[in-house]
């Protein structure tokens, strides 16, 4: 079944990118290349029992596409962008993602309860974890993707616990787990 809604999704993405600027082109031309792979890279990192914040979600990348992989999975999406959140409230009805939730707002948003939190393009790598820390105590994973070569950072109040090298495109890629201590 998550085959199918993966499926679904894309092209939901696709007839919407016809009006409102959701993705790229390359996106929307390979959506498997770059978008699933990092979901699925994502996966591999994930805590297991715990909701999934998806800040500046977009297109609904990972967010979305890990809804549909996991559809028992808490997924909280958060997007400022109205016509953004209007497509990520559409495509979780359409593709019976009822345990997603879409947060038209920015972040830091309220948590009410333990979550783990993943941006993939709201600001730079380096810069992620300092603002994902800005959620405040509920905040007990925070997720990033990164070229593998990257330099590694300090997290304060966190330290690594998991990460999954991957490649796209020939290019090497790192999605990395940061668990509070």
């Amino acid at each position: 079944m998550s085959t199918e809604r993966v499926a679904a999704f894309f092209a939901l993405r696709a007839r919407w990118a016809g009006t409102h600027n959701l993705s790229g082109p390359r996106a929307l031309a390979h959506p498997h290349l770059v978008d699933l792979a990092d979901a699925e890279a994502l996966a591999t990192v994930l805590l297991p029992d715990l909701p999934l914040v998806d800040v500046g979600a977009g297109s609904g990348v990972p967010g979305l596409l890990i809804a549909c992989l996991d559809p028992a999975r808490a997924v909280i999406v958060v997007e400022p962008i109205t016509k953004r959140a209007a497509f990520l409230r559409t495509a979780a009805h359409q593709l019976g993602l009822a345990r997603v939730q879409v947060e038209r707002a920015r972040w830091p948003l309220p948590l009410r309860g333990p979550a783990q939190v993943v941006s993939r393009a709201v600001v730079s790598p380096e810069d992620w974890p300092g603002l994902a820390a800005e959620g405040g105590e509920h905040v007990v994973a925070i997720l990033r993707y990164l070229a593998a070569q990257r330099p590694p950072v300090r997290v304060p109040g966190f330290e690594e616990a998991a990460h999954h090298d991957y490649a796209v495109d020939g290019a090497s890629r790192r999605v990395e787990r940061w668990d509070r201590v």
